[in-house]
């Protein structure tokens, strides 16, 4: 896949009817690659935006297609390849300005149902972020500045554990960072219980912006003009004294 750069407003934010078109586009993929769904990219879109330095989408596209970034074709259908490409700049984007802000944002997560296609509630609901959270390790394994990142701070690994918790414990694998993972994930939920999905997902979203401030701490804005003391004399040439001055405004 060779995609042309999409035309269009790639800010504007996905509908819920363009994240269900995106979801069954990433199933078209032909079989012998393994793209992500649109849950997993999600996750994964988070942890590409939380790199410590911005990574280009020519490193980070190729794997939403094929987990080995393997070239894709859609039978040369160019006007489908994008639409898709389209779709996911924009959800990356959107997530890129919310996590900017450190403004909450709705991670695309499906609610699972029972075997009578009943939604599944309580503390089994929060199963549903497994995906996401698949997707977010993803990033992290792709691109591992991030994990470097938060293994120097206490904070960031603490929010790392926070979103590693929706992922299973593996009984069978006893190597050392198994069972350091297991005892995480035991006392983040001692520490941190989880009653429902929406509790679970709002509790990862906190997460998500902890990591930022690790790995993206906001920048203070810089002063435009040099400062002025309050016995300096006025910048707008009055003569007087700032404070007796323009001065009087500042608080």
């Amino acid at each position: 896949m060779n995609p042309q750069a999409p035309t269009g407003n790639l800010s504007q934010p996905l509908s819920n009817a363009e994240i269900a078109e995106l979801d069954e586009l990433l199933a078209s993929v032909p079989e012998d690659r393994d793209p992500l769904d649109v849950a997993m990219l999600d996750g994964f879109l988070t942890g590409v935006v939380l790199q410590p330095d911005a990574v280009l989408p020519s490193a980070w596209l190729p794997l939403v297609f094929d987990a080995e970034g393997r070239e894709v074709t859609f039978g040369g259908d160019q006007a489908t390849v994008e639409r898709i490409v389209g779709l996911v700049l924009r959800r990356h984007n959107e997530l890129a300005a919310h996590i900017a802000a450190r403004e909450p944002f709705d991670p695309i997560v499906f609610e699972l149902e029972d075997d009578e296609r009943n939604l599944v509630v309580g503390k089994d609901a929060i199963g549903a972020l497994e995906p996401w959270v698949a997707g977010f390790m993803n990033a992290l394994s792709a691109f591992p500045a991030l994990l470097d990142r938060l293994d120097a701070s206490e904070a960031g690994g603490d929010a790392l554990t926070g979103i590693l918790r929706h992922l299973p414990v593996d009984p069978d694998d006893t190597s050392e960072e198994a069972l350091l993972f297991a005892r995480d994930k035991a006392a983040m939920e001692q520490e941190v219980p989880l009653a429902d999905l929406d509790q679970a997902i709002d509790e990862l979203v906190a997460c998500v912006m902890d990591i930022a401030d690790v790995a993206r701490p906001r920048r203070p804005v810089a002063r435009t003009a040099p400062k002025v003391g309050r016995n300096d004399p006025c910048p707008c040439g009055s003569g007087r004294k700032f404070k007796n001055c323009h001065g009087r405004s500042v608080h």
